[in-house]
């Protein structure tokens, strides 16, 4: 009996499942991204938000009422940035689990994030910060790219990931002691002290279209390219060694690699603090729908990464007046989730 009809079968029944299953991720986030508009001090409803966005952006109808005010000078330039941000650590992360083939690797847990954190603190410290606003995401790269180099050094000495892992926790844990010393000794600036807190807890807070404009053209770029690494991720999977006798120049491709990482979270934690565990549960929410393949993996991280974000976002803002920072909230459940990770591991299976 010929399984050739069959097999064609299931692959066109997995391939329309797995549409309906983005059209449905990316009706969700667009759904999101309306609420994201809505809700906040002076909630508006729904079609008050369409009904101003299309005014402005389809028949060019400038209205001036306090409505269209906070929307088109608050909500939407921290709307927008939020997504970004969100798809930015998704992809960093479910890039740096394919390149260093491991399930637990995230931005945070390796330290690239505490690198970032303590270059940005360093620079609120000597007061550099305030010369320009592209000064922050600049430390922030090189803070993160300085990690990473590391982490890729090590990973081409020594293909143990374990020891890999463990190098990643060793570092941001000594980062992190780098940068409570720095907060430590500014306390006397209460200014600098309060901005460097601020920023470490991450908010989303007094963002406008100035950070948009500064962030959004690198981390674009960066997420355009981190899409094209798909094929030579699904290749690394099988082993360094095949993918050198497939073609693939391991050095080139890591560096590459590593160079869209330390932009994606560089820039990411410059404009918005230190938002962690994001890289690590969305591409394990995006594989567990999609499957293991890197290019619906990269492309709907992107998409479930920005939903994840604005969804904290809009908790965080419901809770008002209370304050409660998204960094907090994004690490309390991104902890959780890390443990049962590793709980899976042992077990075998992941």
């Amino acid at each position: 009996m010929d399984a050739t009809p069959m097999l064609k079968d299931l692959s066109k029944r997995h391939r329309w499942s797995s549409f309906l299953r983005g059209c449905a991720a990316v009706v969700v986030a667009l759904g999101l991204v309306l609420l994201s508009l809505c809700v906040g001090p002076g909630d508006f409803s729904p079609e008050t938000v369409l009904r101003i966005v299309l005014n402005r952006f389809v028949f060019g109808i400038e209205n001036k009422s306090l409505a269209d005010v906070i929307l088109w000078e608050l909500r939407i330039p921290r709307t927008l940035l939020v997504w970004v941000v969100g798809a930015s650590l998704a992809l960093a992360g479910g890039i740096s689990q394919g390149m260093f083939r491991n399930p637990l690797a995230d931005p945070g847990v390796l330290g690239i994030s505490a690198g970032a954190g303590a270059a940005v603190v360093a620079g609120i410290a000597c007061g550099i910060d305030e010369h320009a606003l592209w000064v922050t995401p600049v430390l922030a790269i090189v803070g993160a790219a300085g990690v990473l180099l590391v982490l890729v050094s090590c990973s081409v000495r020594s293909e143990d990931i374990a020891t890999l892992l463990l190098t990643g926790v060793a570092i941001s844990a000594i980062l992190v002691g780098l940068t409570t010393c720095m907060l430590s000794l500014t306390m006397d600036d209460w200014n600098g002290a309060q901005r460097a807190v601020v920023w470490m807890l991450g908010s989303f807070d007094g963002r406008g279209w100035d950070h948009v404009k500064w962030g959004l053209p690198p981390l674009g770029l960066a997420l355009i390219l981190g899409l094209t690494f798909n094929r030579s991720l699904d290749v690394l999977v099988l082993g360094e060694d095949t993918a050198v006798s497939l073609g693939t120049h391991m050095r080139k491709m890591k560096l590459g690699m590593a160079a869209v990482i330390a932009v994606l979270c560089g820039v990411s934690t410059a404009l918005v603090g230190s938002i962690g565990f994001v890289g690590l549960v969305v591409p394990h929410m995006v594989r567990m729908i999609f499957g293991p393949n890197h290019g619906p993996l990269l492309r709907m991280s992107i998409f479930i990464g920005g939903a994840t974000m604005i969804l904290v976002d809009v908790v965080s803002r419901a809770l008002a007046p209370m304050y409660l920072a998204p960094g907090a909230l994004t690490s309390l459940l991104g902890g959780g989730f890390f443990l049962w990770l590793v709980r899976r591991r042992r077990r075998g299976i992941l």
